[in-house]
């Protein structure tokens, strides 16, 4: 395979599972865009939106960043409250049914992910694992 094989091979695969992915995603009234948000929020707790913007190594933009709050705000899986220190700012937070989702959308994509690659040994996925790492690793440094 030459490198340009490899890069469009990845680009095709990538988009392959975008599209499976978000097909998942509509029975929850999610977008691939929200999922990544909803999870940090969980994981990390309350935080402004741009403070999302700047612990993310994801490549997302502001107006994604104020749609997707939008959208979890109106399913009731968020909620914005002033800021403490700063009234021109929001804190958003996950709530309740934002937790409860995010563990049944997380186990759905485990479902995917497990038939996606379940033609491949544990060995071929872990060093498949750690070719991407490098190369994502060095692009990251």
């Amino acid at each position: 395979m030459t490198l340009d094989d490899a890069g469009r091979f990845t680009v095709a695969v990538g988009r392959l599972m975008e599209r499976d992915g978000a097909e998942r995603f509509k029975q929850y009234g999610l977008t691939l865009s929200d999922m990544p948000l909803l999870a940090r929020l969980v994981r990390l707790g309350p935080m402004t939106p741009g403070e999302f913007l700047e612990s993310s190594v994801l490549l997302t933009s502001a107006s994604v960043v104020t749609h997707s709050l939008n959208r979890l705000e109106q399913a009731g899986l968020v909620s914005r409250r002033p800021h403490d220190t700063d009234g021109r700012m929001k804190v958003v937070e996950a709530t309740e049914a934002g937790r409860e989702m995010l563990v049944l959308v997380l186990k759905d994509i485990y479902e995917f992910l497990s038939d996606f690659f379940d033609p491949l040994t544990e060995e071929e996925l872990s060093q498949y694992r750690t070719l991407l790492l490098r190369c994502v690793e060095r692009r990251l440094s």
